[in-house]
């Protein structure tokens, strides 16, 4: 009998164990062992600015991240929106010089739309259909296409003599504005992208009525560039004078931008800050062309033209820009920061700025403006301010955090 109550009190004692946690590696001490040993407190300036305070184990943790803020003076500016288009310029059309078939040239093939093409290639031929009538057609399309050519010359020798007056009236005092300028140096480039289309036609027109039998016409990309569209295939009847290639020259693009209703941009003016979609990290200078004379009917805003200084790769028409464009008017004091340390809360901007090492203050700042690299910003900050760029927002929630969560 008194074996088996010392095994019944036993019994009892392992079952009391078990139900408060006697043994060894119990969840509650794992618990206790995974406890931050320094959480984030919270506290007031004198200012009364929010101060938390936290460790270095815990910075490493979120993974703070600072920079200084950088003193910088900001040009009024318009902010538009806008996209990529191909310069008319640059942009070439093949088309078909006598009626015929399309067919592929031996040993190769036909392009496709992103191709590029150096000048002069073969890109396919036509098996032209001569009848009688079909001859006195295309004497009756070279005559016209003669003419063509010469008015394309004349208007040629105007442009280049608008050009050069104006490049001189510009060179000598600015008597002529830039724009005025780039205008008649578009408008040159036009014109002999013209006449060089016309010259091409004359001279496929010739070929075709000097054969007596029905040898296939070249077709070949005068100026080389990107294949932009087809609008036939190999294998298709095509009439003499059909489109069939858009070739462009992407070195150079022109951006589209339209300005917010009610906006207006002054006659002086002539230089965007251009950001593409996707390459915000790149600023491109581009240069003023004219107001466009296409109203877009989805954009009631005026729109503008203006041309890149240089090329990127990736950069291709129809891609999304956003245009920065600087007024006249006197520049203000302040700070450049990155968009990444701008923490809102309750309709105001602020910023984490590191006093110490284990302290952050969440000070307010005032966003005038968005620029290239972030926002540039007034308020109380100071040349040398280490402000959080990485962690921000973590630091707003510990700061809100309630105290019953910051001690489990």
């Amino acid at each position: 009998m008194r074996q088996h109550g010392g095994l019944a009190w036993l019994v009892l004692l392992l079952a009391i164990c078990t139900s408060i946690g006697c043994k060894p590696g119990t969840e509650r001490e794992e618990s206790e062992r995974k406890k931050p040993k320094d959480p984030a407190v919270v506290t007031r300036t004198p200012e009364g600015d929010p101060l938390i305070r936290m460790g270095q184990a815990a910075q490493s943790l979120i993974g703070i991240e600072l920079a200084s803020v950088t003193p910088s003076s900001f040009q009024p500016q318009l902010i538009a929106y806008g996209h990529l288009e191909e310069d008319p310029s640059r942009s070439f059309i093949v088309r078909a010089p006598v009626a015929g078939t399309m067919q592929i040239p031996a040993g190769g093939t036909w392009p496709s739309v992103g191709q590029t093409l150096a000048p002069g290639q073969e890109v396919g031929l036509i098996a032209p259909r001569i009848a009688p009538a079909e001859r006195i057609a295309l004497t009756t399309q070279l005559t016209g296409a003669q003419s063509e050519g010469d008015s394309a010359a004349a208007a040629v020798e105007a442009a280049v003599a608008a050009f050069e007056r104006a490049r001189i009236l510009n060179a000598d005092g600015k008597n002529v504005s830039d724009r005025v300028l780039e205008e008649a140096r578009a408008r040159l480039g036009a014109e002999r992208a013209r006449l060089d289309s016309a010259r091409t036609t004359v001279r496929n027109l010739e070929n075709s009525l000097r054969t007596s039998g029905p040898a296939a016409s070249r077709l070949t990309a005068e100026t080389g560039g990107t294949v932009m569209e087809m609008m036939a295939r190999p294998g298709e009847s095509v009439e003499a004078g059909l489109p069939l290639l858009r070739i462009s020259r992407l070195e150079r693009l022109v951006a589209r931008v339209d300005l917010p209703v009610g906006q207006n941009l002054p006659s002086t003016a002539m230089l965007a800050h251009v950001v593409p979609a996707g390459h915000e990290s790149e600023v491109i200078l581009a240069d003023r062309i004219a107001a466009s004379s296409v109203l877009d009917p989805k954009s009631p805003g005026e729109s503008f033209l203006f041309q890149l200084r240089e090329g990127r790769f990736g950069l291709r028409p129809g891609l999304a820009v956003t245009a920065y464009l600087p007024l006249p008017g006197a520049s203000r004091k302040g700070f450049t920061i990155s968009t990444a340390a701008v923490v809102r809360l309750s309709g105001s901007a602020y910023v984490y700025v590191r006093t110490a090492a284990d302290l952050f203050v969440r000070r307010d700042v005032k966003i005038q403006s968005a620029v290239a690299t972030g926002y540039f910003v007034t308020g109380r900050l100071a040349v040398g301010d280490r402000i959080v760029i990485t962690g921000a927002q973590t630091l707003l929630s510990e700061e809100f955090k309630p105290e019953s969560v910051k001690e489990e």
